[in-house]
């Protein structure tokens, strides 16, 4: 029951994502619009469609003879231990940084609830690390996990210009200083989505 390139591209599609179809090998690639950059993500079947792999395409790079490696590898160490599904990883013979999420399928199959789920734990995540990467890089210090003050400066700069006064309450109750009442009628369980 392992995944065939077109049932991998119908949770694509289900997803409203535009893809590129890999005519060498069972892979999609896509882009994604981060808070202010493009991540391009390319989605690869292996072992004969047992295996599914999201992994980054030319996301960061930090060589090993760069002054800021140490930083850049201790900020990669922190998101590893924070997270649960994205993994960062550091290739010494290059510098390539790359942020995968991967699925053994084996004899199961992956259904468009997981899949969804996936990307809504993996998209947000490379895209938090990327800024704390990017800093660690720049100035060879590790500013820490982006919190979501972090995000909503970060995308109120990407949009030149103060966020709507919907979407500042919307984050403000994320954050936990919207209105009590509103905040405790929410029994959605996905406290921990983007973990």
């Amino acid at each position: 029951m392992a995944m065939t390139l077109d049932e991998l591209k119908k949770l694509f599609d289900a997803e409203g994502i535009k893809y590129f179809v890999d005519p060498d090998r069972p892979a999609l690639l896509a882009t994604f619009r981060g808070v202010g950059d493009p991540h391009r993500v390319v989605a690869k079947l292996e072992v004969g469609g047992k295996f599914l792999q999201l992994r980054t395409i030319g996301w960061l790079s930090c060589p090993d003879d760069h002054s800021s490696v140490s930083a850049v590898l201790k900020a990669i160490g922190a998101e590893n231990y924070l997270r649960r599904l994205v993994k960062l990883g550091w290739d010494p013979s290059d510098g390539e940084i790359v942020a995968y999420a991967d699925v053994w399928l084996m004899d199961g199959k992956l259904t468009q609830q997981q899949f969804s789920r996936i990307l809504h734990n993996y998209l947000p995540v490379i895209d938090m690390a990327y800024r704390r990467l990017e800093k660690a890089i720049e100035t060879a210090h590790d500013p820490g996990d982006m919190g979501l003050e972090d995000l909503v400066d970060a995308m109120g700069e990407a949009a030149g210009t103060r966020l709507p006064e919907p979407v500042r309450r919307l984050l403000e109750k994320l954050r936990g200083k919207g209105d009590a009442e509103t905040d405790a009628d929410d029994d959605d369980d996905d406290d921990d989505m983007y973990v």
